[in-house]
This record gives C-alpha cells, sequence and structure tokens, in this order.
C-alpha cells in the first residue's frame, strides 16, 4: 500500500450550479408553474436537540427532539396572481394560505456521455412565516419580493440526482 488516493477525481465539468435549478409552485388545480421571476430560493432543516448528561459523564448528550424546515426565496415583480394575491385573498378571508412547492435540480450529461438526470422534491403545507415584502421599492433598483415559509409536511423526493 503506497498511501496514495487511487479512487478517480470528480470530474468539475459534471458540477451542478444555481444555474441548473428551478422552483415551481402547485396551483389548486395540482397544475405546476415555474417562478421564473424567482432569482434566489433555497431549503432549511433546523434541527432540535436536548442536552442530556448522565450522572458521572463529562459528556452532554444530544437527543433529537425534532426539524423543522423553512424554505425562502426572492422573486422579482412581475405578477401578484402566483403568490400575492392567494395570500391577501386568505389573510382577508381569516385564514392562513397554504402553498405547495416543487425544487427541481438538473444535473447536465457527465463527461462520459451520460443522459441527464434530475432531482425533484415536492414540499407540501407550506404557510407563510415572518416578514414579507408587500412593497419594497428603491430608485434604479429591480422591485423584488421575499418570501419565507414553513414547510409543515415530510419532503418527498420524487427523483434522485444519479439515478435514471
Amino acid at each position: 500500500m503506497n498511501g496514495l488516493n487511487n479512487q478517480a477525481v470528480a470530474n468539475y465539468r459534471d458540477l451542478t450550479t444555481g444555474k441548473d435549478g428551478q422552483l415551481f409552485i402547485t396551483a389548486p388545480d395540482g397544475t405546476n408553474h415555474f417562478l421564473g421571476e424567482v432569482d434566489t430560493f433555497q431549503v432549511q432543516v433546523n434541527t432540535a436537540n436536548a442536552d442530556w448528561q448522565p450522572v458521572g459523564s463529562m459528556i452532554n448528550f444530544a437527543v433529537g427532539t425534532g426539524v423543522s424546515m423553512t424554505l425562502t426565496f426572492t422573486e422579482a415583480v412581475i405578477r401578484d396572481d402566483i403568490t400575492l394575491a392567494p395570500f391577501l385573498d386568505s389573510i382577508r378571508a381569516g385564514e392562513f394560505p397554504l402553498f405547495s412547492f416543487q425544487g427541481k435540480l438538473t444535473q447536465r450529461m457527465d463527461a462520459n456521455g451520460g443522459q441527464p438526470t434530475e432531482q425533484r422534491i415536492v414540499f407540501k403545507s407550506c404557510t407563510p412565516d415572518g416578514a414579507i415584502d408587500l412593497m419594497h421599492l428603491q430608485p434604479g433598483e429591480i422591485v423584488k419580493r421575499n418570501w419565507s415559509f414553513r414547510v409543515n409536511e415530510m419532503p418527498e423526493i420524487l427523483a434522485k440526482l444519479g439515478q435514471q
């Protein structure tokens, strides 16, 4: 054994970038609408733990107690019919709206000519969370709206990267 790493080095041409992703919103009739006005989005999982330290132990152990997930995005303000109008209509009716989203990430063909694969994850029962920009105007800048949602169901992976 010579101690060298004989594993193949990842080919940088196979790396996935932000331009390879898309965000869709699911309408009440079940159709998915591509949110082409979104320039950034992210989904994060936050874990919660309780500390436990048994007698005689120097170690505080972390005991998992739950997770929460947040989906955030920034959209250039082009239209209000997909997110803002349904949000305001629901609030006016005295209820919180629920939205469903789908994130898509396409992995380009690999250097050996393999077929592209995609990852699709569905985020259901998303309710608006935190501050939402109804209007945020600044001269000379594109008008954008920030959204934050709490994801209230476990995400479902419809397609996984690297599998065909």
